[in-house]
């Protein structure tokens, strides 16, 4: 499966978009399902930390997360391997216009079924629009544009 990748420009300096993806445990926030993410891994985020992931999307799926690249403040890789398959994530970000572009590119490595059969095919009309949709929650995120959870309860 070839690597999807889509780009978004935020207003925001690469130090504060980098710090904010690479907090992995607020992925929740700009994720289109929902999902919990904890650490296992005791201390700073390093290459080789590792995260357990618990999605809700098609059922409850878990992941065993790690984090394979961290290059601040330009780029942050990690990669999901679970009951649907190993994903590979990268998230780029350079300087654009007094603020960043943000790159986010998603890989599959191994496929599970019934992913096997349906990516090859679907794949072209989901990831897109799937990589643009969590681009843009992270831009209203970063701009302060869409009100966090703790809005909602207070």
């Amino acid at each position: 499966m070839p690597t999807m990748k889509k780009d978004i420009t935020v207003n925001v300096p690469p130090e504060t978009a980098f710090a904010y993806l690479s907090d992995i445990t607020r992925h929740s926030e700009w994720a289109k399902h929902r999902v919990e993410i904890q650490p296992d891994s005791p201390g700073s985020l390093a290459v080789g930390s590792t995260f357990r992931s618990t999605g809700h999307d098609m059922g409850t799926n878990v992941d065993q997360v790690k984090v394979i690249t961290l290059e601040p403040p330009r780029r942050i890789a990690f990669e999901a391997d679970g009951g649907q398959g190993h994903f590979r994530h990268q998230f780029t970000i350079e300087p654009s216009n007094g603020g960043s572009r943000i790159t986010k590119e998603m890989e599959s490595l191994r496929l599970a079924m019934p992913w096997k059969l349906l990516l090859p095919v679907l794949g072209p009309f989901i990831g897109p629009p799937l990589l643009k949709g969590d681009l843009q929650r992270i831009k209203q995120r970063l701009e302060g544009t869409q009100p966090g959870p703790e809005a909602a309860a207070g």
